[in-house]
């Protein structure tokens, strides 16, 4: 019989994010062989904006005390009252009417594992049922929390009135003792060839924890282990499934029959294919800082596990007694304009490469100058416009073994792609870290200037030791070279398309609306166009990208990834609110190859789940890259690897702002995946692995969070992650490390900043970037201190408030941070003065870490992660020079030989 247990109305409910989530969650929950919740609804009428008439709508969500929806039914404007359970497919029912009251009952039978609903109008008596099956939804056979969801796509304000009454829950009831779910398993891990077909060989646990009617917890013996679909094979890699059929046990009734489900991992061990990494020159920088003269240099892959040392030279004497193993040094009597030389000793004997560069005057300050030569402003419909230095790019762009330095500069009228405003064009240079200036691109005016526009990609895709730049293109858009170090605008060389079409594609909003759309790629040493192939994803109906004002349709990302597991390819997307599109190219002898497409209206799915930012790493140890958009990962071949779906002990992610993808975790081989969620109704907090999805931790503050960090700020192993979710710690409002969860109450009361990380003192552990200051977590106080702060200079973006760039460019391991001054008139690059025990090699020789400042700059700037793991807890290992080390293949070593680190092995 069903009894009543819960009978509530909703003026109890708690509301999150001006309204958009209303939610009650019981004391305890319900459970019980047959459940039914009962109430009253009046859908209520969504608001439509004009003719946006299917965007808005809201929900009603039954979910379980583990966090999962178990239940939903959808009202979404202009449509017909829908529903699913769990993930499944909606289910559409005659209902077309939302201003109505109807009596709504949704019954759970768990014997027949079903769930039925009935709707029926209060005025016309119309009742519906429906019945689905609930196999394969996430269910632990409990009633927790229901909840009130506005659905509504960014940029879209909604409003929705609805009313719920008269809520009852009933149950029958079932006896304290009956295992009501078994615990989730995390997936379990093996690699490759280390098992065999006996299953015994695995290591399937012999007993799993369940939980009880009365709430506790009891281990329960497994009797058996069984394929789920696939049968075990211990040689090729992939996820299998598998169920444990639970063993009767004295005490404990399984009337539900629960039984246990297990994912098993076959993990590829990790890959020992070299990759084309630039060869870089030793990049000695001596700055002044309060202790004397600051000297560092840079430490190349191969030379890591070698016998490489180094001696220091004021004028020609010698300053250090013994030969250095670390890549720094001070100089106390060290001035201003002194001449510094390093020498490289090999095996302790003195080694010359003939294009490296060991000698460098000392400078008066404590970074560096890049003169800039700021373009012209103008004029448009939207008024005056002046520019300002904003995101740039490095790449040894004429092959000698030093970084160059691509600044984009931005025009004072950019806009949002959810705004309006014609814009004034968007200007590339190039420049050395003399001051030289190599060329100049003026993107043209059929090219809308915005941070969602224009992404580039600097990166050495044919294998010629000289990068290139590569970045979407229209219609008259246009390069210039330099006569005595000076722009030329007589001087041009390279036009795409048809220069008397420059600003014909762009309407009175300031959107491009129609016309070509190209993909070039340029020499990154003369700036002239290699080759420009059509874009493979122009807008064509506006409307197909999920609006009709351009919001969806305008917000582009870049990178780069090992595709081929060898050398680097180009991607470029469109979308990621809605439809979600991704192109792959190469460039092969001088022509721009396109090695695939993605399209989530193609493929079926994967819309919807994309960042403002992409990462891209081989997080399945088969050698090749994949790309991690977001909620949504790309196999190296575009096919869809994995999306948060909510399936397999993968989250639902949605849509975010912040993405950080890297080695967070010394005892969890492979990258790991942390975001924030722009959507109220998932995990606003939520890290999972990189290589299958599985969700390790996830907090739910019911908000559009926002920003978030992964950074290892602490001695403890692990990173650490926070975001801007909820206030408490169990709604990720805390500070929380990958391995033993919350490390702190609140990161807003430690006073971290969740916007960029960096390696700036002499530890292994990161500091914080953020706008023009440098701080840094005190582990012992709980709180964020000062390190250093930028005078002189502005960040970019905005409220973003991030640097031009932020890479490990020069000198030592640790990283600069490049910032304009606040006239533009230079762009400064400060690097550390601060002495550090640890010899490391160049960051900017992990391919990871290599790609993320490649992608840096796309849409909402995101630094940089490493490919393998650094932290305080290795201290031992890092200064015995320990680290594993990938195989790369210089492209540029003017000696000609294959630079070699040792085989990264498994871990």
């Amino acid at each position: 019989m069903l009894q009543e247990t819960r009978r509530q109305s909703c003026n109890t409910v708690s509301h999150q994010s001006g309204g958009r989530v209303a939610t009650k969650t019981f004391d305890s929950a319900v459970k019980g062989a047959e459940m039914l919740v009962a109430f009253d609804w009046y859908p209520g009428k969504n608001n439509d904006k004009g003719d946006r008439a299917y965007e808005n709508g809201g929900e009603f969500r039954i979910m379980d005390s583990s966090g999962n929806t178990v239940f939903t039914l959808n009202n979404t404007n202009n449509a017909p009252l829908s529903y699913f359970a769990g993930g499944q497919a909606p289910v559409q029912t005659a209902i077309t009417d939302p201003e109505a009251w109807y009596d709504i009952e949704v019954g759970f039978d768990l014997i027949a594992n079903e769930v039925t609903v009935s709707l029926e109008n209060q005025d016309l008596g119309i009742d519906e049922e429906y019945t689905s099956s609930l196999e394969g939804v996430a269910f632990d056979g409990s009633i927790s929390t229901l909840r009130l969801v506005g659905m509504r796509t960014s940029g879209n304000n909604h409003t929705w009135t609805t009313y719920l009454d008269n809520v009852g829950i009933y149950s029958v009831p079932i006896a304290d003792n009956t295992i009501t779910k078994v615990d989730q398993l995390s997936y379990h891990r093996v690699y490759v060839n280390e098992t065999t077909e006996d299953l015994s060989s695995i290591g399937l646990p012999e007993t799993v924890t369940v939980t009880l009617a009365d709430n506790s917890k009891q281990e329960v013996a497994v009797s058996e282990w069984a394929e789920v679909g696939a049968a075990w094979n211990p040689s090729e890699p992939g996820v299998y499934e598998f169920n444990g059929t639970l063993a009767e046990t004295d005490g404990v009734q399984n009337d539900f029959e629960r039984s246990a489900q297990l994912y098993v991992y076959n993990r590829l061990a990790p890959p020992e294919n070299a990759r084309q990494m630039e060869w870089l020159d030793r990049s000695v920088v001596a700055i002044n800082s309060e202790d004397g003269i600051f000297i560092s240099w840079r430490l190349l892959i191969d030379e890591y596990d070698q016998d490489v040392t180094f001696n220091v030279y004021r004028g020609g004497k010698k300053l250090n007694d013994e030969p250095l193993t670390v890549t720094n040094f001070v100089d106390p009597d060290g001035t201003p304009g002194t001449k510094y030389t390093v020498e490289t000793l090999v095996d302790g004997k003195k080694k010359k490469k003939k294009k490296e560069k060991h000698k460098v005057r000392a400078s008066s300050t404590d970074y560096l100058s890049i003169p800039m030569q700021k373009p012209e402003g103008g004029t448009t419909a939207t008024g005056d416009y002046t520019y300002s230095v904003n995101d740039s790019g490095v790449g040894d762009l004429d092959g000698d073994g030093e970084y160059e330095v691509i600044v984009k500069w931005y025009p004072s009228n950019a806009i949002d792609s959810s705004q309006q405003g014609m814009t004034g064009p968007t200007i590339f240079d190039a420049y050395k870290l003399d001051g030289t200036l190599l060329w100049r691109i003026n993107m043209g005016h059929n090219l809308t200037s915005g941070a969602h526009y224009n992404q580039f990609i600097v990166a050495d895709f044919d294998g010629n030791g000289k990068s290139e730049f590569l970045i979407k293109t229209a219609d008259a858009t246009t390069s210039y070279g330099v006569t005595d170090g000076k722009f030329d605008s007589e001087k041009v060389m390279s036009v795409i398309g048809n220069a008397e079409d420059d600003g014909k594609w762009v309407n009175e909003a300031g959107h491009v609306y129609g016309g070509p759309e190209y993909i070039s790629v340029f020499n990154g040493e003369t700036g002239k166009v290699i080759d420009t192939i059509d874009y493979a994803f122009p807008l064509g109906d506006v409307a197909s990208w999920g609006d009709t004002w351009h919001n969806r349709s305008d917000r582009f990302l870049s990178g780069v990834a090992y595709l081929d597991g060898e050398k680097p390819s180009a991607l470029y997307g469109r979308g990621y609110y809605g439809r979600t599109t991704f192109v792959a190219m190469s460039l092969v002898e001088g022509k721009l190859v396109e090695e695939w497409t993605f399209d989530s209206d193609e493929e079926g799915r994967g819309g919807r789940l994309g960042y403002h930012s992409l990462s891209t790493g081989d997080v399945d140890n088969d050698g090749f890259d994949e790309v991690i958009a977001g909620s949504l990962t790309l196999d190296e071949d575009g096919s869809i690897l994995y999306a948060m779906d909510g399936e397999m002990y993968r989250e639902k992610g949605s849509h975010g702002d912040a993405l950080h993808v890297g080695a967070f975790d010394p005892d969890r081989e492979g990258l790991h995946v942390f975001g924030v969620h722009e959507d109220p109704a998932v995990a606003s907090v939520e890290l999972h692995d990189g290589a299958t999805g599985e969700t390790l931790q996830s907090y739910y503050a019911y908000v559009d969070a926002g920003r978030g960090v992964a950074a290892n700020i602490t001695s403890a192993p692990g990173y650490e992650f926070w975001g801007t979710g909820g206030h408490t710690p169990e709604t990720g409002g805390g500070i929380y490390n990958v391995q033993t969860g919350l490390v702190d109450d609140s990161f807003r009361d430690a006073g971290l900043s969740v916007n960029f990380k960096t390696y700036w003192t002499g530890d292994l552990l990161h500091e914080l970037l953020d706008d023009t200051r440098i701080t840094k977590y005190n582990e012992k106080t709980g709180k964020s201190e000062l390190v250093r702060q930028f005078d002189g200079v502005m960040s970019s973006n905005g409220t973003k408030a991030t640097p031009t760039l932020s890479a490990d460019i020069l000198g030592d391991w640790r990283e600069e941070v490049l910032l304009p001054t606040t006239d533009s008139s230079e762009l400064r690059i400060h690097s550390t003065t601060i002495p550090t025990d640890y010899r490391m090699y160049t960051l900017m020789h992990d391919t990871v870490y290599r790609m993320g400042v490649a992608w840096q700059n796309s849409a909402y700037n995101q630094p940089p992660h490493l490919g393998f793991y650094l932290g305080e807890d290795i201290r031992e290992q890092v200064l015995a020079g320990e680290l594993e080390t990938p195989d790369v293949t210089y492209t540029n070593d003017p000696d000609e030989k294959k630079g070699k680190g040792k085989k990264k092995g498994k871990k």
